[in-house]
């Protein structure tokens, strides 16, 4: 063998080594971020759990004198003081939206939702973003929870 076709046949194994190490990155990094999301938590458990939390506080409220506020444990164990409606007893997003689903579904909030917001609209409502396709908007006053999923 000559030294072109040694210097052909050496070029040929750098391209294809480059090639597969190309590929194996391309998988590793796709893996990776599989493997550190985890499975998506179906919108409608989140919405069912959601809606046996506040109502779990609304039925604490109800056998209470119908206070302002009542003692509530969050899921995670943390005592919480729960600022609640004084006519319809559902509980509000006091201070924010964030404590709310902190003291009605614990802690971490990674994982089950992207983004919180309070709709300017309506001062005592708030919108979780579950996932990329689905949110859930709570409405304080009125203690209503609708699940908007995008297809």
């Amino acid at each position: 063998m000559d030294r072109q076709d040694r210097a052909s046949v050496d070029l040929h194994a750098a391209w294809h080594l480059g090639l597969t190490l190309l590929l194996v990155a391309i998988v590793l990094a796709v893996g990776a971020s599989l493997w550190q999301r985890g499975p998506e938590v179906p919108a409608s458990v989140i919405q069912s759990r959601w809606l046996q939390s506040i109502n779990w506080a609304r039925a604490q409220w109800l056998k209470a004198p119908h206070q302002e506020r009542i003692a509530w444990r969050a899921p995670d164990g943390r005592p919480v003081a729960l600022k609640m409606d004084n006519l319809s007893g559902w509980p509000l997003p006091e201070p924010d939206c964030e404590f709310l689903w902190q003291a009605m579904m614990g802690q971490p909030t990674k994982g089950l939702i992207t983004g919180v917001e309070r709709l300017g609209s309506e001062p005592d409502s708030c919108r979780y973003r579950l996932g990329e396709r689905a949110a859930m908007t709570y409405f304080g006053r009125s203690g209503s929870v609708v699940l908007s999923v995008a297809d």
